[in-house]
Parts: structure tokens; sequence; C-alpha cells
């Protein structure tokens, strides 16, 4: 979604209906005003892993065919530059078809990507890319620690990644300038990504605050300690959608209950909570049960936060119907007060459908995502519905600390400071 409340996506044909080959399938790149008339409808040039990315405040950013990155005009979808990222690893074509793009983030006067060979990459590197959003040039590239995640950017754009290696059990973190120098690079024992960063902390997954600066660990959060052989069908394996941060207090919304001191003694069908964790000691100061299938939480001006969830109604565990493709449970859009968590509002959404993207929020308007042909039986193609729900207080999305940007979990843009 864009500053006016515009949203745009893809559409790409389904592969499991299509005898041809995967290269041939053809994706359109469709925007919808805010009041839902669809501006355009256009094919692009390119197919294979195709999707809308970011957004500044005149292109929208995509990728397609492999590892390009494209930049098209917000008012009418015409493609302004493209770039080929895949020749910057290797010169044969038929090799650059193995690469593609991982991550994308956004922070002016630059776009990043990450690079890496669908397999592995010989050299046991991926590619950290920075081009120039107007332009398409690329200004500089890094070579880093494998990356399977998406980058994290503060408000300088300094950039965050982490490579997790199975063999040793250990995660490598590192950081970056905007212009390209390294600042630091760390081990860690266990995984730990970087998922959030705000007021030179930065958030790994649910277990850890480290020092945006150095590295450095700062505090353990109280959710790192996680129920033994926890398990659910239909859960987010993502922590970069779940997670939500800002220097006086932050949302952390994982999957697991939490087992340490200030969690959860009771679970319920669900097993899933938010939790209100304190940037100064990783203290847990507030959780609330939330359903099984919860969204990105998004922060607003007013001291709240967004939350789509599926709550699991009890006795599910013997039907094997709390979380998964064949839940049955409807879907709630809720408020949700930042300080406490308490219920500000709730609405119950039409359809029995996951609503799987996150929020996007523009002049107290809602847009969400619901996964339409959501049974199991179905074929893995995901129909959407996209909807618009009107708060009954209207607001805007926060102006500082990170916000989920709708449409995907990337850590696109830069925390706005007032």
């Amino acid at each position: 979604m864009d500053a006016e409340g515009r949203t745009y996506w893809t559409e790409c044909d389904s592969a499991y209906w299509s005898d041809k080959d995967p290269s041939q399938l053809q994706c359109h790149l469709v925007s919808a005003s805010r009041d839902g008339a669809i501006r355009y409808r256009l094919l692009l040039p390119r197919a294979r892993l195709t999707a809308v990315h970011a957004v500044d405040a005149e292109r929208l950013f995509l990728t397609s065919g492999g590892a390009t990155l494209s930049a098209q005009a917000l008012e009418d979808g015409r493609e302004l530059w493209n770039v080929d990222l895949a020749k910057l690893r290797s010169e044969d074509p038929q090799a650059g078809l193995s690469f593609i793009v991982d991550s994308v983030s956004l922070a002016a006067p630059y776009v990043f990507a990450v690079v890496r060979h669908v397999f592995e990459d010989e050299d046991g590197k991926t590619l950290l890319v920075a081009v120039r959003a107007n332009t398409g040039v690329v200004a500089w590239t890094a070579l880093t620690p494998p990356v399977r995640t998406p980058l994290v950017l503060d408000a300088e754009g300094n950039i965050y990644g982490g490579s997790f290696d199975s063999a040793t059990g250990e995660t490598t973190l590192f950081s970056y300038t905007q212009a390209g120098k390294q600042r630091w690079q760390v081990r860690r024992a266990g995984e730990h990504q970087p998922t959030a960063v705000e007021g030179g902390r930065l958030v790994l997954d649910r277990a850890e605050m480290a020092d945006a600066t150095t590295g450095a660990r700062l505090v353990t959060l109280a959710t790192a300690t996680v129920e033994e052989g926890w398990f659910s069908l239909g859960q987010s394996s993502s922590g970069f959608g779940r997670v939500t941060m800002q220097t006086g207090g932050m949302l952390v919304l994982p999957a697991p209950p939490c087992t340490g001191a200030g969690c959860p003694t009771e679970v319920h069908p669900g097993r899933t909570f938010l939790y209100g964790l304190s940037p100064e000691d990783g203290s847990a100061r507030w959780y609330r049960a939330v359903g099984a299938w919860p969204m990105s939480p998004l922060l607003t001006q007013r001291d709240s936060l967004l939350l789509v969830d599926r709550p699991a109604e009890a006795g599910c565990e013997e039907s094997n119907t709390c979380t998964g493709d064949d839940s049955s449970n409807d879907s709630f859009l809720r408020e949700l007060a930042v300080k406490d968590g308490h219920e500000l509002a709730a609405c119950a959404l039409p359809g029995k459908a996951p609503y799987i993207t996150p929020p996007a929020l523009h002049g107290g308007r809602v847009v969400l995502g619901a996964w339409t042909n959501w049974l199991a039986s179905n074929d893995w193609t995901r129909r959407m519905s996209i909807r618009a729900f009107d708060l009954s207080v209207p607001t805007e999305p926060a102006t500082t600390g990170w916000v989920t940007a709708g449409g995907g979990n990337s850590r696109s843009g830069r925390a706005a400071r007032p």
C-alpha cells in the first residue's frame, strides 16, 4: 500500500492447472484505488517468482524472472528500469536461472537485495546488493555469510542480517552501513536471526536483545524459553511478521508459549500468545492469548496495534482442527492497547477463510487479503480475495518504531522520526 492508500499486487497463472513450462506462465501487476476500483492490470514482461516487495513515493519494486529486480511507476505501472542481479554472480545465462532474490528492503536512496543460489552457493556466500532506487544502477555489493531470511534496516539505513550454520549450531550476525561498509560481525551460539531494530537495540528472534552498534548481547528476553515438544500445523515460521518494536516497549508475537518468569501458566487451544516485553531488561510486562492464525501486529498513531487472528475452539485438539488448512474458525480484526494488551475493539470478519496478509492501514481503512480456497483438499494455488474495512476511530500507522508493511514480512523503509 502506498501513501495514498492505493494497493498493489501481482497475479500469476497457476502452475497446477497449466501444462506450460514455468518460464512461460504469465504474471500481471494490478493496482486498486483506496476505494477498491482497479486502476490498471498490466502484463509483466517476466514471470517466475513475481512479487511486489516495497514502495516509495514514486516507484514500486518487484522481483521476477529469478533474480531480476525492477521498478514500476506508481501512476501507470510502466517499467522504469530493471537489473538482472544474477549476472553479478555468474555470466552463464543458464547458471543465472538458479539464483533468486531472497530479500528486498528500501532505504533511500537505495533498494537493497539479497541474491542467493536456490541450492547452495559454492563459496558459501550470498550477495548483498545496493541498487539506486531512481536509476537501477548497482551502487555497491558485498559477499556475506549465506542469508536465508529478510534483512532488517534501522532509521539511519544500517543493514542487519544473520546466517545460521546447522553444522556448528551457530549464527553469524553482521551489520553494514548504508554506504556498504561493514560495521561488525559476530558469532552467537544457537539460531538467532535479526527481526527488528529501534533506538540502538536489535531484536534477535524471540530470544535476545543486542547492541545494534556492536552486536554484543544486552539482555535475554522472557520469551527465549519455549515449551518442550510444542508443535502445531498452520503456524507461520517467520519471525519477521511476528515482531514489532518501539523503544518505549516491544511487542513480540511468537507462536510457542514461553516458560520463564512472567510467562503464561495455562495454555489455551491455539497455544499462541501476544507479549509486551520491556526493551530494558526483556521481562514480560503483559501477555494475552490470541488465536491460532495470528497475523503481523501493526502499530498505530494512537498507541494501539492491529492484529488479525482466528481463535481456536475448545476441544479442537481431539479433531486436529485447532490450526492448519482445515481449521474452520472465524477470523477477527482486533485493536489492542500497546501498554497492557487490553482489547479496544474487535470485529468478526466475513467468511471462514484465513486472512493471511498483514493489515495495511490508511486513514482508518484496513486492507487485508483472504485465502479463499483454503481447504487442504484444494490445489496449492492460493486464490485471494482483497477486502477493506473501516475502523470506528480513524487512525494512521505509527510514525516511530517498526511497523509491518502490508503485503509481506520484509522490513522495508526507514522508521520516520517525529
